[in-house]
C-alpha cells in the first residue's frame, strides 16, 4: 500500500504556531530593554529568529534520523552531558553571568548545557530502561543506578545554580522510569528521602527562601521580595479579557523583571488578555495530547518512552512557567518552551519535536505498510 501523510502535520503545526508567536512576543517584550541597552529595538527578536531558523533546520534533520540510532550512543550521551555540566565551572570555558555558571562559551557561540542535559537524560533513560527491562523492577539492579545518575546530574545543575531545570530533569526522569516499569514504591522512598536535601537547598539559600516568602505574601514587601509576583498579577489583571493591544503593555517598561524570558506569559496576558493566554494554553494542551498519542501508537517500547519523555519535558516546563506567571507557583526561572527568549531552550525544544516526528513517522510507516 502506498505510504501517505508520514509527516505529523498536527504536531508540526502546533510547534510552528507556538514558535512564531514566541518570536513576536519576544519582540514586544524585549524592545524597550533592547533599545535602552543597545540602541537596537529589534536585536533580541532578530536573535530569536536566527535561533528559530537553526532549530527548524535541526528539527527537519533529526526527524529523518531513525530514533533507534540514539540507543547506540546513550552511554556516550550521558557521559558527555555530565562533562558539559562540569565544564561550566572551568575558567575560560564556562561563562559567569550575575553570579551563575550556566553557560559555556566557544568562540562567538554560547549555550546552556542544562538544556542539553534535559534532552540527554531522556535519551539515556529511555534507551537504557529497554535494555534492562528484565531487571527494572529491582531496586538494587534496576532503579538505584538510574537514581544515582539522576542525582549527580541534578546536583551539577542545581549548583550552577539552576534549581528549576534540576527539578524538571528529576521529574521527567521519574516519569520515564515509571513508564518503563520501575516500581512506584521505589521512587516514593527516594522521593521522601530527597525532601530533606531539597528543603535545605531552598530554605538555607537566601534568594530561594525570599522567592518562597515573596510568593506566599507578596504584599508584605511589594518593593522587595514580593515585587515580581505583584507585577505579574498587575500585568495579567491589566490585560482583562481582550488585552491592551499589541505593543501596548506597560509592565514590560522596566517594571516586570525578565519580561522576554521568565515573565513572557504575563506580557502576552497584558497585551492580548485572557483570550490570548487561553489560546497559548490550548496550544500546549494540543501539543501534549498529540505527543501522548504518538507515545501510545509507537511501534516499540523505545519509541513509547522517548515520546513520553519528550512530551513531558515540554509540558512540565510550560505548566511551571505559566504557573509562575499566574502566581500559583513560586518563581523558578524556567523558560516557556518555544516562546521565551533563549537560543539553547528554543533549539533543544525543536530538536525534541524532531525526535517526536521521527517516532510518529515510523509509527505511520508500520500502519500504512
Amino acid at each position: 500500500m502506498k505510504k501517505k501523510n508520514l509527516f505529523d502535520l498536527p504536531l508540526f503545526g502546533v510547534t510552528i504556531v507556538l514558535t512564531v508567536v514566541g518570536v513576536m512576543a519576544v519582540f514586544t517584550a524585549s524592545a524597550p530593554f533592547s533599545y535602552a541597552g543597545q540602541g537596537a529595538t529589534f536585536r533580541w527578536a532578530i536573535n530569536q529568529l536566527k535561533w528559530f531558523i537553526l532549530g527548524l533546520c535541526l528539527l527537519f534533520l533529526v526527524s529523518k534520523i531513525d530514533y533507534h540510532f540514539y540507543q547506540k550512543l546513550d552511554r556516550v550521551i550521558v557521559f558527555f552531558i555530565i562533562l558539559l555540566l562540569v565544564s561550566v565551572f572551568v575558567p575560560g570555558l564556562g561563562k559567569e553571568i550575575r553570579g551563575t555558571h550556566r553557560w559555556i562559551t566557544v568562540g562567538f557561540f554560547q549555550f546552556q548545557p542544562s538544556e542539553l542535559a534535559k534532552l540527554g537524560v531522556i535519551i539515556y533513560l529511555a534507551s537504557s530502561v529497554i535494555r534492562k527491562k528484565d531487571k527494572i523492577d529491582s531496586f538494587i539492579g534496576g532503579f538505584l543506578p538510574y537514581f544515582m545518575i539522576l542525582s549527580l546530574i541534578f546536583f551539577l545543575v542545581m549548583i550552577e545554580p539552576d534549581l528549576g531545570s534540576a527539578l524538571v530533569i528529576a521529574l521527567v526522569g521519574f516519569v520515564i522510569l515509571y513508564a518503563g516499569g520501575v516500581k512506584l514504591s521505589h521512587m516514593l522512598y527516594v522521593g521522601l528521602l530527597g525532601i530533606i536535601p531539597l528543603y535545605f537547598s531552598i530554605f538555607e539559600v537566601g534568594y530561594r527562601k525570599d522567592r518562597i516568602v515573596g510568593f506566599l505574601d507578596p504584599a508584605s514587601d511589594p518593593l522587595g521580595i514580593g515585587f515580581q509576583p505583584m507585577r505579574l498579577r498587575i500585568a495579567l489583571g491589566s490585560g482583562g479579557i481582550f488585552g491592551l493591544g499589541p505593543g501596548q503593555g506597560k509592565e514590560k517598561l522596566f517594571y516586570l523583571p525578565t519580561p522576554h524570558t521568565d515573565s513572557i506569559f504575563a506580557v502576552i496576558g497584558e497585551e492580548f488578555g485572557l483570550i490570548g493566554t487561553t489560546l497559548i494554553i490550548f496550544m500546549f494542551v494540543l501539543f501534549t495530547i498529540r505527543g501522548l498519542k504518538i507515545a501510545k501508537g509507537a511501534k516499540d517500547d523505545l519509541g513509547k518512552l522517548l515520546a513520553i519523555g519528550l512530551t513531558s519535558l515540554i509540558s512540565i516546563q510550560a505548566i511551571i512557567n505559566m504557573g509562575v506567571a499566574c502566581v500559583i507557583l513560586p518563581t523558578t526561572g524556567l523558560a516557556l518552551p518555544f516562546i521565551s527568549y533563549g537560543g539553547s531552550s528554543l533549539v533543544v525544544s525543536l530538536i525534541a519535536v524532531g525526535i517526536l516526528l521521527n517516532v510518529s513517522r515510523q509509527q505511520r510507516e508500520v500502519t500504512d505498510a
